[in-house]
């Protein structure tokens, strides 16, 4: 077994590749053992170039030869001093929850409810796809009615994209339920939603509309939550 004694600051770096993070320039030394031989995935041998090291009993991979060998891309974003691992948010998109917040949003009865969210928590859709970006609308079970929240968009979008679905949480509902676009008041466009239905990808051209309406509409009462949800939802200027 080969041991090493080597600065806080190179652990570091090898724990995330070249990701291009480094711990503090006041570094501390570390003894390390080299007593990782062979990685494999899928049973396949695959030994990263900078090799995994033991510290006190937890052995230390490159995060991004782990990451990228299992499908993965990894990105540093300095300035929020985040690595994102998979799939990142477009850069050219606007978010609700953190580039917009909503202006008006109302419902029939106190059982029915909404939410949105930009990277604070989670949201499955009904086939296990998992989002942190979403605005839900929740119908309790005995509750029907409508459901309305509304963006500013001031004229500045061209384009809004989204997936919509039923949630984990309402895929059992055994009624149907209508989900609406408004643009300036007026519909512009209508999608029917049912049990078993699968996500469907929207996309709405905004015209340069001043706000933007999300109905959810149920007409009929059960005892079931009824959950619809639009996923990584996402607004697009000129």
């Amino acid at each position: 077994m080969k041991k090493k004694l080597i600065g806080f600051s190179v652990a570091g770096a090898l724990l995330l590749g070249s990701a291009g993070v480094y711990a503090s320039t006041n570094s501390k030394t570390l003894e390390v053992f080299y007593n990782i031989k062979n990685i494999k995935i899928d049973q396949v041998s695959k030994m990263p170039e900078e090799k995994p090291f033991t510290y006190n009993g937890t052995t230390y991979v490159p995060l991004r030869y782990i990451s990228e060998e299992l499908g993965y891309p990894v990105e540093w974003d300095s300035s929020n001093q985040t690595i994102n691992i998979g799939k990142t948010s477009d850069k050219s998109a606007f978010y609700p929850g953190r580039d917009l917040e909503y202006m008006n949003s109302q419902s029939d009865s106190y059982s029915i409810t909404f939410r949105y969210s930009y990277d604070k928590d989670t949201i499955l859709d009904n086939i296990g796809n998992k989002y942190s970006n979403y605005i839900a609308f929740k119908y309790g079970g005995g509750s029907k009615g409508n459901s309305l929240v509304e963006f500013p968009l001031n004229g500045n979008f061209s384009t809004f994209k989204s997936s919509l679905g039923l949630t984990e949480q309402g895929k059992s509902t055994p009624n149907d339920l209508t989900f609406e676009v408004y643009l300036d008041e007026k519909l512009s466009k209508s999608y029917p939603l049912s049990a078993g239905d699968m996500p469907q990808d929207i996309e709405i051209k905004l015209k340069g509309a001043n706000k933007i309406g999300f109905k959810v509409i149920k007409e009929e009462v059960d005892a079931y939550t009824a959950e619809v949800g639009l996923f990584d939802p996402r607004f697009y200027k000129q």
